[in-house]
């Protein structure tokens, strides 16, 4: 008997369509998946990359002010010189009107020499303490406090950061408690292991009061001067400067003297003599000032009695600075941040298609969802914080990081594998694949 074998062809055919569409559903639920990881990822980059370009524009702010603390700080010492040596042309010339009274030619002249410059003199010794006063007070409650408000609000600004533009590149994209993890380390990174704020009486500060010594300009650092004298055996010596003495004071002396040689020992002259200073508290400490206590120890004497301090002074101000900055290496600064995408966000082929599963002939239901981590995509994306000159220096010496110089910048760099472990329990794995492999 002959039998019908028509139809046979149909079940290969649904078969074939069968195993089309799941192919088809597999290829597809990947693309989707690596599509919003590579969004993921993109985010937690940008998001690294702008919290490290916030600290480093911190960074660079905190070394403006350091930078307007140090110019603050020589013209304060500029207005104590100017003042000293006002006040020793007052002393030289009322000296020399006395000496002059005897020598007709000279006495009217000089006379009114003294009297005009007693009046300068008076006008700077009531005017400038005032414009001292208020440079100090600037540094101390504006710049040092502007600084310290900036390094604070940096790290709670770069986290805030993190969450907005992490949102703004990827809607779906999740603040977790891995990047909360990373956070805190970030935070801990920057507040106690990076910059330090430096105190009045500490090694490092005493660093900046050398800065300071070195930034002081010609006049402020020695007013020295020996003037010609057509006799045998006699020299006249100027001499002054203005000194930090303890971090507490800004002093400067200037004197004029006559030395005559006697052979066996010299006599020294006072001619002219003055000092300035501004303070916080009486100091004890001696200066050089130019060689005036050294070479014409009589007239610095007879200045130094005759002074009398402004008490205005703030002190030096407490900067902040690289941690150990004597240290003589490159620093740099990790920002990493983790995101998430929840699997429920990502649209598979099963959320699609078969969004309550997949029922087998015995009832039970199965998911087809893809098994993810967590049951969420994972993202990690780290920048880092680096000091480079914009171009090098014109003497060929090597700069290293400190806050002096606004010039700190930001790149991307590789997740490290410590970054990978510590987050990889919050991120639903017991060990990161990649953070074991070299």
């Amino acid at each position: 008997m002959r039998r019908s074998h028509s139809g046979q062809a149909s079940v290969l055919l649904i078969a074939l369509l069968g195993s089309m569409v799941a192919c088809f559903a597999v290829a597809y639920s990947a693309g989707q998946l690596v599509n919003d990881k590579m969004r993921l990822v993109n985010a937690a980059d940008a998001a690294a990359y702008s919290a490290a370009t916030w600290q480093a524009r911190s960074l660079n702010f905190q070394s403006y002010m350091n930078r307007a603390i140090v110019a603050n700080e020589v013209a304060l010492a500029q207005l104590v010189s100017l003042r000293s040596w006002s006040r020793y042309v007052t002393t030289a010339t009322s000296n020399g009107s006395r000496v002059a009274q005897y020598i007709p030619p000279l006495a009217g002249p000089i006379r009114a020499l003294a009297q005009g410059w007693q009046s300068i003199d008076a006008t700077l010794q009531a005017t400038l303490p005032a414009m001292e006063a208020s440079l100090s007070s600037w540094n101390v409650a504006v710049l040092a406090n502007a600084q310290s408000v900036a390094h604070q609000q940096a790290s709670i600004v770069a986290a805030d950061l993190v969450g907005e533009v992490a949102r703004r590149n990827e809607p779906r994209a999740q603040v977790t408690n891995a990047t909360r993890l990373l956070e805190a380390r970030n935070a801990a990174e920057w507040q106690n292991r990076f910059t330090d704020r430096y105190r009045r009486g500490g090694g490092d500060l005493r660093r900046f009061s050398t800065l300071l010594m070195d930034s002081r300009d010609g006049f402020t650092r020695s007013r020295r001067a020996n003037l010609p004298v057509p006799v045998p055996l006699v020299d006249i010596a100027k001499r002054g400067g203005t000194d930090l003495l303890a971090e507490k004071s800004w002093r400067g002396v200037d004197t004029l003297s006559a030395h005559i040689d006697l052979l066996l020992t010299s006599v020294e002259i006072p001619i002219g003599w003055g000092a300035a200073e501004q303070q916080s508290v009486p100091v004890t400490q001696r200066g050089q000032h130019g060689g005036s206590l050294s070479r014409n120890p009589a007239a610095s004497r007879l200045a130094l009695r005759a002074l009398r301090p402004f008490r205005t002074y703030s002190g030096l101000p407490e900067i902040r600075d690289i941690i150990t900055p004597s240290r003589r290496d490159d620093r740099t600064l990790r920002y990493a941040v983790a995101l998430s995408m929840p699997a429920t966000s990502i649209a598979t082929a099963d959320r699609l298609l078969m969004p309550a599963g997949l029922r087998s002939p015995d009832g039970a239901v199965h998911s087809t969802a893809p098994d993810l981590a967590g049951d969420a995509l994972h993202a990690l994306g780290t920048a880092e914080v680096y000091f480079r000159r914009p171009q090098p220096r014109a003497d060929g010496r090597q700069e290293f990081p400190s806050l002096f110089n606004p010039y700190w910048h930001v790149r991307m760099v590789d997740v490290s594998s410590e970054e990978r472990a510590l987050t990889a329990p919050l991120r639903g794995l017991s060990v990161d694949p990649f953070s074991v492999t070299p």
